[in-house]
């Protein structure tokens, strides 16, 4: 009887022990977490200051193909030195001058130079065949003009030995000082701005010299610079093309530029009057 006692009392225990282990089993092991500090507020005079980057310049190249990308020569291909990065620029250099940027660049400021006196020659040589007589009448000496037979003294139509040496002085006195100013200007932006070439701080030829601010008003953003300096050099080239005409025509002919063409030297009424009233070749006696 004692045995059976003892056989359901150790039952019972083993029962009762049982559900035990599988809680014990079951139940996650404490984990040991440290405590997380909370985040002190920043004040709104330390919070930091974000300084925004400074707007990257525009290749003036990109500004170039926007407005000036047609090739002067449409069955050859661009030289690779000429990749948009001036006015103007219809990539024609047939004879491959411009090696590299610096000679480029030196080119270009003398195209501009050539090109702004021949826009000053192309309309100083017709108002000085026109005007040099009166003016000279006016101020009681002699016209070297009508003494180089009505035409502008030059190389090829000669008469330059009329000319007093003092205004040779003073034409090297005035060039030396355009020279010296634009060399200074030249010197100055390129050593405020290492990277001239690509911002175009300083464009060949600048002077500097903008009395009427026209470059200033007209030229508000890069794509308006651009185009003023697109047409200056459009018309500057025109101009030298003209010059050489004058040329050409005075020395062929022998008659001053103002009588062969005097349709665009004469004033507008005199002009109507000559092409309403003038009797045809066949019928003028």
């Amino acid at each position: 009887m004692a045995r059976i006692v003892l056989a359901l009392a150790a039952l019972a225990t083993t029962r009762a022990l049982q559900p035990a282990r599988r809680t014990t089993s079951l139940r996650a092991a404490p984990v040991d977490e440290a405590p997380v500090a909370a985040e002190a507020p920043v004040a709104a005079d330390e919070a930091p200051v974000v300084i925004p980057e400074p707007p990257k310049p525009v290749p003036r190249n990109d500004v170039v193909r926007s407005n000036w990308y047609d090739l002067a020569l449409p069955f050859s291909p661009r030289p690779a030195v000429l990749a948009c990065d001036l006015a103007a620029d219809a990539g024609f250099d047939p004879a491959g001058l411009a090696t590299s940027k610096v000679d480029l660049y030196n080119y270009r400021e003398a195209e501009v130079k050539h090109a702004r006196l021949a826009m000053l020659a192309a309309a100083g040589w017709p108002i000085a065949e026109l005007w040099d007589g009166p003016i000279a009448n006016v101020l009681h000496l002699p016209s070297i003009v009508e003494q180089n037979g009505g035409r502008d003294p030059s190389v090829l139509n000669g008469g330059l030995g009329l000319i007093s040496p003092v205004y040779w002085v003073g034409v090297v006195a005035l060039a030396g000082a355009i020279e010296f100013v634009g060399e200074t200007n030249k010197a100055r932006q390129k050593a405020e701005d290492s990277t001239w070439m690509l911002t175009g701080s300083w464009v060949p030829g600048d002077l500097g010299f903008d009395p009427l601010g026209l470059y200033t008003t007209f030229g508000d953003n890069a794509q308006a610079k651009m185009l003023m300096e697109t047409a200056e050099l459009k018309n500057g080239r025109l101009a030298m093309v003209a010059i050489l005409s004058y040329v050409i025509e005075e020395v062929v002919s022998g008659k001053p530029v103002v009588e062969l063409t005097p349709l665009f030297f004469e004033p507008f009424w005199k002009v109507v009057e000559d092409l309403m009233f003038a009797a045809p070749p066949l019928y003028a006696q």
